[in-house]
C-alpha cells in the first residue's frame, strides 16, 4: 500500500481549497435559475467523461476487480450522498451553516478510524467528537425553528457520505487508479442523479436551452463541474498516498474557504451563534489534526 504522507497532504490541501468553492458556486447557480441537483447532474456527467478519457489515455482498465467490489459500491453510494445531499442542502439553508454541519466528517473519520482498524477510539477522541457535536448544537439550536429541516438533514447525510467516501476511497485505491474508479463511480451514479433531477423538475431540466437559467447560472454550473473534477482527483490521490485518518484533518481548510467565499461571493452573513458553534467545530477539527500527528 502506498504511503507518501507529504504528497498526500499537499493533494488534500489543494482539494480542500477547491472544494470550498463548490457550495458557493452551487448557490450562485441556484440564484440564477439552476437547481442544485442540476449542477450535480452536469458535474457528474462531465467528470465521468473527463476521467474516462484520462483512464483510456493512461491505459487503465475500466473494470472493477472482484476484490474491489465492496469498496467500489461504498464509494458509489458515498459519492451519490455527497453530491445530492450536501449540495442539495444549500438550497434550503445558508452555505455557511451547511458547511458547519457537513464538516463534522473529519471528526467522524477520526472517531471511526480506530474502530475500522480494530482498536478502541480512546477517551480523547470521544471528547473531541463531543466538542464538535456541541458546536453543531450551538450553531443550529437557537434558530432551529426558523431553519429548514430538509437542509439540516441533507447536510448531515452528506457528512455521513463523506466519511464513507474517505474510507472506501483509500480501500479501492489498492486496486484501481483514481481516474479509472472515478469515471466508473460517476457513471454508476449518473442515472439516479438524472432521475432525481427530472423528478424535481417535473420532467424538465432548467439549464437546457429554453429554460429559465441565465448565462450567469450556466457559468456558475460550469465552475462547479471544473472545480469538482480537479478537487476529486486530488482528493483520491491524497487517499492513494496516505490513510483517511492522516489526510482528513487537512480538509479543515475547506470550511474556512467556503465560509470566506460565501461572504465575498454571496454576501452571506451567519448569526452569532453560528459563528460560535462553527468555531467550536473548527477547534475540534484542529484538535483532531494535532491528535493524528501526535499518534504517529
Amino acid at each position: 500500500m502506498i504511503n507518501r504522507a507529504g504528497l498526500a497532504i499537499a493533494c488534500a490541501l489543494g482539494a480542500a481549497g477547491l472544494y470550498g468553492l463548490v457550495p458557493n458556486f452551487v448557490s450562485g447557480a441556484i440564484g440564477n435559475g439552476i437547481p442544485a441537483i442540476e449542477s450535480t447532474l452536469f458535474r457528474t456527467f462531465l467528470i465521468a467523461i473527463v476521467f474516462s478519457v484520462i483512464a483510456v489515455v493512461r491505459g487503465d482498465r475500466l473494470m472493477v476487480p472482484r476484490r474491489a467490489l465492496p469498496s467500489f459500491a461504498g464509494q458509489s453510494i458515498a459519492t451519490l450522498f455527497v453530491s445530492v445531499a450536501y449540495l442539495g442542502s444549500v438550497q434550503f439553508i445558508p452555505v455557511g451553516l451547511a458547511v458547519i454541519i457537513f464538516y463534522l466528517f473529519p471528526v467522524l473519520i477520526m472517531l471511526l478510524a480506530p474502530l475500522v482498524e480494530g482498536r478502541n477510539p480512546g477517551l480523547l477522541r470521544i471528547l473531541i467528537a463531543v466538542v464538535a457535536f456541541a458546536g453543531l448544537a450551538i450553531a443550529v439550536g437557537p434558530g432551529f425553528d426558523s431553519l429548514d429541516i430538509r437542509g439540516i438533514l441533507l447536510a448531515a447525510a452528506g457528512a455521513a457520505g463523506a466519511t464513507l467516501q474517505f474510507f472506501s476511497g483509500r480501500s479501492i485505491s489498492r486496486y484501481m487508479t483514481p481516474a479509472a474508479f472515478g469515471s466508473m463511480v460517476h457513471m454508476v451514479i449518473l442515472p439516479p442523479v438524472l432521475a432525481i433531477a427530472l423528478y424535481a423538475g417535473s420532467g424538465t431540466l432548467r439549464f437546457l436551452p429554453g429554460g429559465p437559467a441565465t448565462g450567469a447560472g450556466f457559468l456558475f454550473m460550469c465552475g462547479v463541474a471544473i472545480v469538482y473534477i480537479v478537487a476529486y482527483m486530488w482528493q483520491m490521490l491524497s487517499l492513494r498516498f496516505a490513510p483517511a485518518s492522516t489526510v482528513a484533518p487537512y480538509y479543515n481548510l475547506e470550511p474556512v474557504v467556503a465560509t470566506a467565499a460565501a461572504a465575498v461571493i454571496l454576501d452571506e452573513k451567519l448569526q452569532l451563534n453560528q459563528y460560535a458553534g462553527g468555531g467550536l467545530v473548527l477547534a475540534a477539527l484542529v484538535a483532531a489534526s494535532l491528535l493524528g500527528r501526535w499518534k504517529k
